[in-house]
Order: C-alpha cells, then sequence, then structure tokens
C-alpha cells in the first residue's frame, strides 16, 4: 500500500512539473519573434504578437495551476545524492531566470522609453498585464527548478 502512493506521489509530480517544463519551452519558442522586435525597433508597437491568442493564456494558466498544486498539495517525492543532475536544474532555473530578466530588460528600459504619443493604450495596458503574468510563470517555474535541484542533491531519509 505505502509503495502505490509513493508510486502515485512520484507521477504526479512528474505530471506537473512536465506541465510547467513544456508550457515554460511553448512560452519561450512563440515569444521569440516579438523579443526580436522589441530588441531590433524599439518603440514600434506591433501589429499583433503571440499573445494576441487566448492559447498563450491557456498554457499560462496550466503552467501555474500545476504550480500551485504542486506546492501546496504534493511533495517532492525524489531525492537522491547525485552530484549531477542538481547542478543540471539549478543551472537551467538561471537560464530560465535570464531569459525573464532579458524580456523584463528590453521591455522596460529599451521599449517602452522609445514608445512615442502615439501609442494605443488600449492595445499596451492588456499586453503589459499578460507579459508580468508571463514573467510570473516563468518565475514560479523558476523556483521549481531550484527545489527539485536541492531536493536531487539531498540525501534519502529513511
Amino acid at each position: 500500500m505505502r509503495t502505490n502512493a509513493v508510486r502515485w506521489t512520484t507521477l504526479t509530480y512528474i505530471l506537473l512539473f512536465a506541465i510547467q517544463m513544456f508550457g515554460s519551452i511553448f512560452i519561450f519558442w512563440t515569444s521569440m519573434p516579438s523579443f526580436r522586435q522589441l530588441v531590433l525597433r524599439p518603440g514600434e508597437q506591433a501589429a499583433s504578437t503571440p499573445y494576441d491568442s487566448n492559447l498563450v493564456e491557456a498554457v499560462l494558466v496550466e503552467m501555474q495551476a500545476a504550480y500551485w498544486y504542486r506546492l501546496l498539495k504534493v511533495a517532492i517525492p525524489l531525492r537522491g545524492s547525485n552530484v549531477l543532475l542538481p547542478h543540471l536544474f539549478l543551472f537551467l532555473g538561471r537560464l530560465n531566470f535570464i531569459f525573464e530578466s532579458a524580456v523584463f530588460a528590453v521591455v522596460i528600459f529599451r521599449h517602452l522609453p522609445e514608445l512615442g504619443l502615439d501609442v494605443d493604450v488600449l492595445l499596451m495596458a492588456p499586453r503589459g498585464g499578460l507579459l508580468l503574468f508571463t514573467l510570473f510563470a516563468l518565475f514560479c517555474f523558476t523556483l521549481e527548478l531550484g527545489r527539485f535541484g536541492v531536493a536531487l542533491g539531498e540525501t534519502k531519509r529513511p
């Protein structure tokens, strides 16, 4: 009976982690063209972005649901004394954070100061809110990668 509970917890954790990971990858790949446009043409308001579709919003909601359910209901079941895997997951967490930081820096310090008076505030406000929600979801996944990396570095408890 105990092994079934451990197995169920492990599978649940892996599923929730995978949802967050694939969501993060999806956000990265779909937002890369918009990021490139922000870097190359600061101050120019794009007619459309990947964030204009409901698919990105759905992915972000799924990422957040998986993160908070895992944090509140599912303990990290995997422990170990491996040396390489904890470093790998901590490194991936830092890379995720670097991407978030780059997006934030480009938008706040490069793009916004270049916007003119003809900016469409009704278009910009929801996109800004969605950008903050995206950055928060990626930040939560960064925390999850760090927690998982630390857990993999811990020794198993009896």
